[in-house]
């Protein structure tokens, strides 16, 4: 059934609650809430959407359905609630879809045990977690298997009081649920203390259990006093072999812990929390503070919609990962505000029993701490990317032979470029060049394009990609053969003393090692510099001269050539008109990267960039192959076809073409983030005459921003700058 969504549109109500939208199949694909559903759902329809995932979104609602809730608070409840129920292909959600792994102390029995789960009761044990991989908590119920002899059986034993008169037994237990024969071998190799049997005392073993629990919490320094406490006991007694086994025991506790130097002063509890943004994912780390010091942390992937802000996405992180937890720190340190701060606050508060806060630190120990998630959830994305990379490893020959069967090369593409074109709103406009070689990144060979023009508001990417393939084909013309030089007789008899250099006039090349001149006919301006090094080569020198006409000389200039001053010895006189520009190989290398001929090119965008690269291509150059790969439908658009490729998204030349467009896109981003944070704390600034970086620090550090300075009153700015600064300033940035 197909439903009118413009009439359900305007039967929705002006109140908070959760939305459902539902496709043609009746599945929810999209849970949200709202301040006031009206507005946030008419949102979708109204305006005009760029992000693909939400136009796809739209396309397949058939109908929506609501929630009232009485308050912001009770439609974020419920939204979470909903979305872990339904999870709607739609919604940020968490990358795995187990739940997390906890420590398992059952306090609720006269013998607690230990282990593993991934479901958090009501019962009456104690829940140490959460712990993103459970392969880390089974490491370190193996190290306490080691410290502490606590039991790891499944049996039901029920404390029956004192034994008496009975041999080696201090208590009487019961025993049920026994499915194996005990007491177990743990008990003679004494990791275990054997209350199965009835040998520990009671108390004696929920100690051993408290001293595990501290351990777990970080309080390891408490533990480490009560062992090296029963150390000297044990000594004193000349019990010298239990002496050696506890010394032996804190060594393992504090080589364990050696490398644990980040702690914080206040001794509270907290989480530390940051993420990073990369291709769809969110990669968080968070930090676990315990009394003071960081004793673990997590990291865990959130797939996030492009059109969410960092606001939603760090609010739903918080939700999805603390809502079902048992235990909640004091704190949870966040790396901005959120706009449900409050709310979520008491949400968390009345979970926990106990006062909860959301803090965004501006400064101090917090704030490096959470530069130092950044910098872990960073690594985090890195390592991810390594792992979904080396999936196809092995598979990369074959990736290449199949994308040359694909797109009809005649051999593998061996070196493969790609370009893509990055800007805010036309202006900032950069370009990246990524190579692969047999299908891995060369990143040596990375190089970054800055379009001098911009377009501010009407951004041209075909007009930009358009000018990076015509800078990077210059390299590729065909280099001057020296069969193509004539050796001439000095008809001008310019004078030219006998020197190790070689003197350019015109187009007349002296070379006083051979006593000849050397023409070259038909010279373009995009050869002199491929020339020059032919002749630096061939007659082993470090510089050349060049004699030439003003024009022609500023020409040069521009392509790594500079203007003497002062006329070298060895030239005795020069036309009128002219000046000398000598080209020094020392200062001038070549670069690597663009004197290698790609066998693929690839452009990341659609026929429109792929037209606009071919156009760049001229009939001296010859025909590179060359591609585009559009995001959309991962579609490969080739030159002189109406119809676009489309490959399985499994396949490995699908995966090498992602791979190599993702990093593209990235380095371009990259590069573009570099030159705004420049261009808006520099050079905004350091422009002005008379402001160098010590007044521009000052300004930022005082105002914060370079918006901020221009709201500042001239009053303000001369208190750091100087009145005769302050008014040049209102007269140069404003």
């Amino acid at each position: 059934m197909k439903y009118s969504i413009k009439y359900i549109l305007s039967k929705l109500p002006d109140q908070p609650g959760v939305y459902k939208m539902l496709n043609q199949e009746n599945q929810i694909i999209y849970i949200g809430k709202a301040k006031n559903l009206k507005k946030r759902v008419k949102s979708y329809f109204n305006k005009q959407i760029d992000n693909i995932k939400t136009q796809k979104l739209v396309q397949n609602i058939n109908n929506i359905e609501y929630i009232i809730t009485n308050s912001d608070l009770e439609a974020i409840l419920l939204e979470t609630n909903l979305i872990k129920e339904h999870r709607p292909k739609y919604n940020i959600l968490m990358k795995d879809d187990k739940n997390f792994a906890y420590i398992k102390i059952t306090l609720n029995e006269d013998y607690p045990r230990i282990f593993v789960t991934r479901k958090v009761l009501k019962d009456g044990a104690k829940y140490i977690g959460p712990k993103s991989s459970a392969g880390k908590i089974y490491q370190t119920l193996n190290l306490l298997r080691k410290l502490f002899p606590y039991r790891n059986c499944n049996l039901n034993i029920e404390d029956q009081g004192k034994a008496e008169n009975v041999y080696g037994k201090k208590r009487k237990v019961k025993v049920t649920r026994a499915g194996i024969k005990y007491p177990c071998l743990d008990l003679h190799i004494k990791r275990c203390l054997g209350p199965c049997v009835g040998i520990p005392d009671i108390n004696a073993y929920q100690n051993t259990i408290k001293q595990i629990i501290g351990f777990l919490e970080g309080k390891y320094q408490e533990v480490i006093e009560i062992f090296k406490t029963e150390m000297i006991n044990a000594a004193n007694q000349k019990n010298f072999e239990k002496a050696a086994k506890i010394r032996d025991k804190i060594q393992d506790i504090e080589e364990l812990f050696e490398k644990q130097i980040i702690s914080t002063p206040d001794h509270q509890d907290s989480d530390i929390i940051n993420f990073y943004l990369e291709n769809e994912k969110a990669y968080f780390n968070v930090f676990q503070i315990r009394n003071g010091k960081i004793i673990d942390q997590q990291n865990l992937t959130l797939k996030i919609n492009l059109n969410e802000s960092d606001n939603d996405i760090l609010e739903k992180f918080l939700l999805q990962f603390y809502l079902d937890l048992p235990l909640l720190p004091s704190r949870i340190i966040i790396p901005a505000t959120i706009e449900n701060q409050s709310s979520i606050n008491e949400i968390l508060t009345n979970q926990a029993k106990h006062k909860v806060e959301l803090v965004f630190p501006h400064r101090g120990k917090s704030d490096q701490l959470l530069e130092l998630s950044l910098e872990n959830a960073k690594s985090y994305a890195n390592q991810s990317r390594a792992k979904w990379e080396s999936k196809f490893i092995s598979d990369r020959e074959m990736a290449l032979d199949k994308l040359a069967q694909y797109i009809g090369l005649d051999k593998l593409p061996r070196r493969i470029e790609c370009y893509d074109v990055s800007h805010l709103s036309g202006t900032h406009t950069v370009a990246s060049m990524v190579v692969f070689e047999n299908g891995f990144p060369n990143k040596s060979h990375y190089r970054h394009f800055k379009i001098d023009r911009e377009f501010s508001g009407n951004p041209d990417d075909f007009a930009s990609i358009n000018e990076v393939i015509l800078r990077r084909i210059k390299y590729l013309k065909p280099e001057l053969d020296f069969k193509d030089l004539k050796v001439l007789k000095n008809k001008e008899n310019i004078k030219v003393k006998k020197s190790k250099h070689t003197v350019f006039n015109g187009k007349m090349l002296y070379s006083s090692k051979l006593k000849t001149i050397i023409q070259i006919d038909s010279v373009k301006i995009q050869l002199i510099q491929k020339i020059t090094r032919k002749i630096l080569n061939k007659y082993k020198t470090k510089r050349i001269y060049f004699i030439l006409d003003q024009p022609f000389a500023d020409k040069l200039l521009t392509i790594g050539f500079e203007e003497l001053k002062k006329i070298p010895k060895e030239i005795q006189k020069i036309p009128e008109g002219n000046s000398i520009i000598v080209f020094d190989k020392n200062k001038n290398f070549e670069d690597n990267s663009f004197k290698r001929t790609p066998d693929l090119i690839v452009i990341d965008g659609g026929k429109g960039q792929l037209s606009s690269a071919i156009k760049a291509f001229k009939k001296d150059i010859k025909t590179i192959p060359i591609i585009s790969l559009a995001k959309k439908e991962e579609e490969i658009f080739m030159p002189n076809q109406k119809k676009s490729l489309k490959l399985d998204k499994t396949d490995p030349s699908s995966l090498l073409l992602q791979h190599i467009r993702n990093e593209a896109h990235r380095f371009a981003i990259e590069y573009n983030r570099k030159l705004r944070k420049k261009d808006y704390t520099v050079s905004g600034l350091e422009d002005i005459e008379g402001i160098g970086k010590s007044i521009s620090n000052k300004l930022l550090k005082k105002f914060g921003s370079i918006k901020n300075i221009k709201l500042a009153s001239e009053e303000e700015i001369a208190e750091i700058t100087g009145t005769r600064l302050a008014i040049k300033m209102k007269n140069n940035l404003f």
